[in-house]
This record gives structure tokens, sequence and C-alpha cells, in this order.
């Protein structure tokens, strides 16, 4: 509500903003706000109770990999999230609040398709702060970092546009983009089709890339294991 009537306040002087209408803002404030209340929390403060607490060596010794196992718990967190939190007060926010409705067909499933390959994204970005736990055995405030920095770097805070245009243009590379600005513009129009799909294309690549790099901490920081609970 708080950024709903911030925004109000900005186009009682004007019609529209970078292209954005007042109406359209309104649908970018619930659908970004919505998605970035993902980045709190996470799979990483369950990784680190789990170093603190001694339980890593069952989690290590289960026949399943550790990354899958993390995996699941998220997936599992993120459709709970979906079905009970994030599809109800999209629809209500945007109904009570004035917003619009996707573009089209075609950029609803777009949109629907860079949410999911999003929560790769963060789900990799969760298991780095996790892993740290290794070293420092408390990731509290690293976690609170990592939380308030995908809030700007995503666009959940503000739109990306309002960045220095050199600097919204490199953020609108990274994989940080795509877990808000990316499904939010798709859903909204801001992009043709190829752009959708090209962005979305990036979003795996950085999914893949992430992974590939997170894995290969993994394998030294495991190294680092202490229990001290238990």
């Amino acid at each position: 509500m708080i950024y709903y009537f911030l925004w109000k306040y900005v186009f009682m002087s004007r019609e529209e903003l970078h292209g954005f209408t007042a109406v359209q803002m309104t649908t970018y404030v619930v659908l970004s706000r919505t998605l970035s209340s993902q980045f709190s929390g996470g799979i990483n403060k369950e990784f680190a109770e789990w170093v603190y607490k001694g339980n890593i060596v069952v989690e290590l010794l289960r026949p399943v990999h550790l990354a899958f196992n993390l995996f699941g718990k998220r997936l599992g967190e993120f459709f709970f999230f979906l079905l009970f939190k994030g599809i109800p007060i999209g629809i209500l926010g945007t109904l009570l609040l004035g917003g619009c409705g996707p573009a089209g067909v075609v950029e609803f499933l777009l949109f629907f398709v860079s949410v999911l390959v999003s929560i790769g994204i963060l789900f990799w970005i969760e298991v780095a702060v996790g892993i740290v736990s290794f070293f420092t055995l408390n990731t509290y405030g690293l976690a609170f970092t990592k939380s308030a920095l995908l809030s700007i770097l995503s666009g959940g805070v503000v739109p990306l546009f309002l960045f220095p245009e050199s600097v919204a243009r490199v953020l609108d590379y990274l994989p940080f983009a795509g877990m808000v600005t990316v499904p939010v513009y798709t859903y909204l129009g801001k992009y043709s089709i190829q752009e959708a799909v090209s962005f979305i294309g990036l979003q795996v690549v950085w999914c893949v890339l992430l992974g590939v790099l997170v894995m290969a901490f993994y394998q030294k920081a495991i190294k680092k294991v202490v229990v001290q609970g238990g």
C-alpha cells in the first residue's frame, strides 16, 4: 500500500512515466512486491540452521544429493506461496487498487515461464549464501543483505528504468532482473514476444551458469564442515 500511494502521488502530475501509465505502474507494484517477497528467508536459512545444529551430517548421508534435497524443499515452498499467497494477493491487489491484466495470452504464459525459471536463479543464490555458513556457522547478516540487494537490483523496490541509463542497461542483463523485471515487463507487454523469449533464454543461461559455479563452490566448502551441535 505504501508503494502504491507513493506512485499514485507521482502520477498526480503526469499521465505517463517512461512508457508506464498509472494503471500499469499499479500492476507493476502489485506483481513486483509479490515476487520480491520471496527474497526473505529461503533455503539459505534452513541450510545455515543445519550447519549450526549439526544436522548437516544427516543431510549429507542421505541417498539424495543435498542440492536435490534443497531444491525439492524450495520448490514446495514456492508452490505453496504461489497458490495461497501469490495468486490471491496478485488478483486482490490488482482488483482493489485498479491494476490491469496481462497484455495477452502469450505474454501471460511467458510470464509464468519466466517466474518458474527465476525460482531456479533464486535457489542457486540462496544455496551460495547457505554454503557460506560452512565458514561462518551463521549467515543472518548475509541473508539480510541478500534480501535487500536482490530487492534493489531486481527492480523489486523501484523499476530499473529509474537507475542511470548505463547502470540500468547492465542490470537488465544480470540474473537479478530475471527475478522481477523480466516477468513483470513480459506480463505488461513492455517486451515484444521475441524480446521476452530472449530474456527468458538469458534467465536459463544464468540459471545453468550459477548452478555450475555454486556446485564448484560447494565441492570446496564441504571440506570445511565442522559439527558443533547434535
